[in-house]
């Protein structure tokens, strides 16, 4: 009996010892130089943590539109981190890791002209105030740049989406405020406007939705199908500036955080082609980026409008920028319903990019989501 015990003892031993690993983490950046010598923080770059021979995987992720990258549960050892994309030079260092640690910034020589449209809106701050700007790119711009403050608090509180934690219910307030960077739209009384994140392993997206003010917040994946237009709950001025306002509400989709898949639709609106789109990347001998030019220079100029056509009804057109699309020409009809409006999109829908309309100028940044 007494051998019998000590037999199972050394047995457990290497499970108990198993047990108790520490596990680690590390993050970074990735940062591609163009030929120019500018660098860029660079979003859905692969990165790949192996063992050193390469063969035996330990994690990976897509890097974010900050061109950051985090990768989790890590025993002590040494690896081989491989950095890598289409249209850029591979980057491979080896790695000891025996505690949390953050990465050495991954700098990256562009291959081709890569544009991508966070590199677009980088552009469009860095103008400022051009003299084609209008009441709709100032109204984009302030909102967007709002939206983009949200989607880093969402980061910090969206927690490793692929592992499932994901609930935002008991850490972000309602976004209520966000409305303040929009004319002509405002709640109704007694709603609070407020986000929820929909989604799992290979990928999801944040939404919005509107709740009375004494009603909880919803958790993680609620039945979507429980939710009303957030519009519903809105009164929106009958005017170019509430029409454009409420629109950017409609497509938010395309502008608030995402994880995985959830990046197809994400999208930039677009307001001088030569000015937002040719200034944003770097042509120089490649054929397809000559093509990609060249095709975006025969464009004739585009604009962002409302048009009210009657007291009950308008027309709206959009000029957007998706990575998997490229540039798109959005037309959608606009209908007064009481105190707010219904959009009704009818041109062709494309797959997965929440999004209709006709591409002028196509375009694919090469990165599937799997």
């Amino acid at each position: 009996m007494k051998h019998t015990i000590i037999t199972l003892l050394m047995l457990l031993l290497p499970l108990a010892s198993f047990a108790q690993e520490k596990l680690y983490s590390i993050k970074g950046c990735v940062v591609v130089r163009n030929s120019d010598n500018k660098s860029h923080p660079e979003p859905f770059m692969n990165v790949i943590l192996t063992d050193t021979t390469g063969k035996i995987h330990i994690g990976d992720c897509h890097t974010n539109f900050d061109g950051m990258y985090y990768i989790d549960s890590i025993p002590e050892g040494r690896y081989m981190l491989s950095v890598s994309a289409v249209g850029v030079e591979n980057y491979d260092t080896v790695l000891t890791i025996n505690s949390d640690c953050s990465i050495d910034t991954a700098k990256i020589y562009n291959r081709w002209y890569n544009i991508n449209g966070n590199r677009i809106w980088e552009r469009q701050v860095k103008i400022g105030v051009p003299d084609y700007s209008d009441l709709y790119r100032e109204i984009y711009m302030d909102y967007r740049t709002a939206v983009k403050d949200l989607n880093k608090k969402l980061d910090k509180n969206i927690r490793r989406p692929y592992k499932g934690d994901y609930d935002t219910s008991s850490r972000v307030k309602n976004v209520d405020t966000i409305l303040t960077h929009l004319k002509g739209v405002n709640l109704k009384a007694g709603y609070v406007l407020d986000v929820y994140y929909y989604g799992g392993g290979v990928g999801g997206r944040t939404h919005y939705y509107c709740r009375r003010a004494d009603e909880a917040k919803q958790g993680k994946n609620p039945p979507i199908e429980k939710f009303e237009n957030i519009l519903d709950c809105m009164n929106v001025e009958f005017t170019p500036e509430g029409i454009w306002s409420a629109f950017q509400l409609e497509v938010s989709n395309r502008y608030l955080y995402k994880f995985g898949c959830g990046y197809y639709s994400e999208s930039w609106l677009v307001f001088s082609v030569k000015d937002e789109i040719i200034s944003s990347f770097y042509v120089g001998r490649n054929k397809t980026a000559r093509e990609l030019k060249s095709k975006l220079e025969q464009l004739p100029p585009i604009k962002n409008r409302v048009e009210i056509t009657s007291c009950s009804t308008a027309e709206l057109t959009a000029y957007f920028w998706n990575d998997w699309l490229g540039l798109v020409e959005e037309k959608v009809q606009v209908q007064r319903e009481g105190s707010s409006v219904k959009f009704i999109f009818t041109q062709e829908e494309h797959d997965s990019k929440d999004m209709t309309g006709n591409v002028l100028a196509p375009y694919h940044c090469g990165v599937i989501f799997e």
